[in-house]
């Protein structure tokens, strides 16, 4: 092989590793604070998936870090438990996001035609530049009333 071939061989490689390196960084220090309505609409899909028992693409909105803990018979089983309140609901409000350095939290109340309602957590956190659910905190709330945020 000639030197010029050669150098020319070096130069390409070391020119594509420093794009790559650079991309990156670029992709790195990109804002990667949440925006409330993306947020939003990573629950609201899952919960629409929930309400129609389309478990398989409900478990699509988990992160992979879920994923890892839970195979999907037992998000399933999860779900059946967890998502008979949403499925039950007449109507859900998101409330506010809290940045948590790693994800947000996002703050949702669901409303049974009852009259109870019941909050929830999602933790939502973030990756490959799509926002995934981590984990859902349920509990009861003893006075049903709306939250202050946005209304979808």
């Amino acid at each position: 092989m000639r030197l010029w071939t050669r150098i020319g061989i070096v130069a390409f490689t070391l020119g594509s590793c420093a794009v790559a390196g650079f991309l990156r960084f670029q992709e790195s220090s990109e804002n990667k604070e949440s925006v409330p309505f993306e947020l939003f609409d990573t629950v609201q899909t899952q919960l629409l998936a929930l309400r129609a028992q389309h478990y398989e693409q409900a478990y699509q909105q988990a992160s992979s870090q879920f994923m890892d803990r839970n195979g999907l018979d037992r998000f399933i089983e999860i779900a059946r438990g967890d998502s008979a309140a949403v499925r039950q609901a007449s109507r859900w409000e998101f409330g506010m996001v809290q940045d948590t350095g790693i994800g947000s939290e996002v703050e949702v109340r669901f409303f049974l035609p009852s009259g109870e309602a019941l909050a929830a957590v999602y933790t939502v956190i973030r990756e490959n530049r799509e926002w995934k659910i981590d984990h859902v905190a349920f509990a009861p709330l003893t006075q049903p009333r709306a939250v202050n945020g946005l209304r979808l």
